[in-house]
């Protein structure tokens, strides 16, 4: 998660220090976890629900997301909107229904990531914690692993390197405190975000290359890949709300 250490809870664990668990069907307690949670997106989680479900982002946006606030950031925080049981709208009996394309928070769990940006360019620094996650039995499990093996097992690492990109624009230097949004920069940061398909079309307007200082090849790229629309939705974003 893009979260700095303060705002997280947990032990947190030692490179290479071995923890045991596992998550079975045959656990009683398997998919509780995915009931009466708060499930954030990030932007490359939408991204990747996009591509698991081939929904236009729009539609997943209107129907299987809500927005909030983020208590700390202030900046708009989008999260799965839960069925009236307080389910997932991903799960099933069998469990995740998908469960390739599932978001940074489910695959990171029971585990926790709080990173602070590297300084000059230098990669991020990162910690993992272990989270106090009642009732769940996966703990008991005998399957021992540590921090790496994890992320490989749930191939957390295209996930990560998305929310690192993202960090320039969540903890960008000029951000103080909390950020107050007004109506048309809260629409830019969804749209760039989160509605990939709508910015597609906002990027190919006329003049909207010229008046944001974005090269031919930039705009080929972005219109060819959806991670590097996305990152060209970053970049924007930060010229938007902070001036570059």
């Amino acid at each position: 998660m893009i979260e700095e250490q303060s705002e997280l809870q947990g032990r947190p664990l030692k490179p290479g220090e071995l923890f045991r668990f596992a998550c079975r069907p045959a656990l009683a307690c398997f998919n509780a976890c995915c009931r009466d949670k708060r499930l954030p997106l990030l932007p490359y989680d939408l991204l990747r629900l996009r591509r698991g479900l081939k929904q236009n982002s729009s539609d997943i946006l209107a129907t299987l997301v809500e927005l909030e606030e983020d208590p700390g950031s202030g900046r708009p925080a989008l999260r799965i909107k839960l069925q009236p049981d307080g389910v997932c709208p991903f799960v099933s009996p069998d469990g995740c229904t998908v469960y390739e394309h599932r978001p940074t928070c489910c695959r990171i769990y029971p585990l926790a990531r709080a990173v602070q940006p590297g300084a000059g360019g230098a990669e991020p620094s990162q910690i993992f914690l272990r989270q106090d996650t009642p009732g769940c039995l996966g703990w008991e499990e005998p399957d021992e692993l540590d921090i790496d093996a994890w992320i490989a097992d749930q191939d957390l690492a295209p996930f990560q390197a998305a929310n690192n990109r993202a960090l320039k624009l969540f903890m960008h230097p000029a951000k103080k405190g909390k950020v107050s949004l007004n109506q048309a920069q809260t629409h830019a940061f969804i749209s760039a975000l989160y509605n990939l398909d709508g910015f597609r079309d906002l990027v190919q307007q006329e003049g909207f290359t010229a008046k944001f200082a974005i090269s031919d090849q930039r705009l080929a790229a972005a219109l060819k890949s959806d991670e590097e629309l996305l990152d060209l939705g970053i970049d924007w974003l930060i010229g938007v709300l902070f001036g570059g």
